[in-house]
């Protein structure tokens, strides 16, 4: 199988195309798209055999839980539970490079967050992540567009290793920052960064105070 290959501009952006890609997703298949970090490929977060495809087809071990990607508030609440801190860190910083690992709803199939009780949620701010999430309607469990143990693609031209595994890929072009999103959990009584991303530390801690 190789993934279909659809080119589109964040300024013009192309229905059509997001369209197929929904459709993609609705079907079982993984789509591939921009986020202002770096490249996604994701399934239908509650899509079971859609969720064990993705792993097996990345080579990703099956303890290292997806993120959730969405849109808005309203979808992230479908899925988890937030407290004062995680409201306030969306209402300030959402949607952006920011990812908040929160006590998760039941209704997320346990492989998708690896059987844990958290879940990661992503509000990626690219304007054609943004109308794919919007279509679909649904949160995305993706992780990023590569082979597990390699490098992070931040352009097109460094998908290769996922076309012959993605139904659907949107070339978006050149992702803005080329760094993955800095991930907080909310979990614990103290807040805990877990990854150092494109969000800067002194952000959060305006809002959290110290993190450790």
């Amino acid at each position: 199988m190789c993934a279909m290959l659809c080119k589109i501009d964040e300024k013009n952006i192309d229905m059509n195309i997001i369209k197929a890609a929904s459709d993609a997703l609705k079907n079982g298949g993984l789509a591939v798209f921009p986020t202002e970090t770096v490249y996604g490929i994701g399934v239908d977060a509650f899509n079971e055999r859609a969720l064990k495809s993705l792993f097996a087809k990345k080579q990703r071990p099956l303890d290292k839980p997806l993120l959730m990607h969405v849109c808005g508030l309203e979808m992230a609440e479908e899925i988890a539970y937030l407290d004062e801190n995680a409201r306030e860190l969306i209402r300030r910083f959402s949607p952006g490079p920011l990812t908040l690992v929160v006590k998760r709803k039941p209704c997320i199939p346990e492989i998708a967050v690896s059987g844990g009780d958290t879940v990661g949620l992503r509000f990626p701010s690219n304007k054609i992540f943004i109308e794919l999430s919007k279509a679909f309607g649904k949160p995305i469990a993706a992780t990023s567009a590569n082979i597990s143990g390699f490098d992070s693609a931040k352009n097109a031209s460094e998908l290769d290793a996922v076309k012959d595994v993605a139904d659907i890929i949107i070339d978006g072009g050149d992702c803005e920052l080329g760094l993955e999103s800095t991930i907080v959990s909310l979990v614990s009584d103290r807040p805990k960064l877990l990854r150092l991303g494109s969000f800067p530390k002194e952000r959060l801690e305006e809002v959290l105070g110290k993190c450790d």
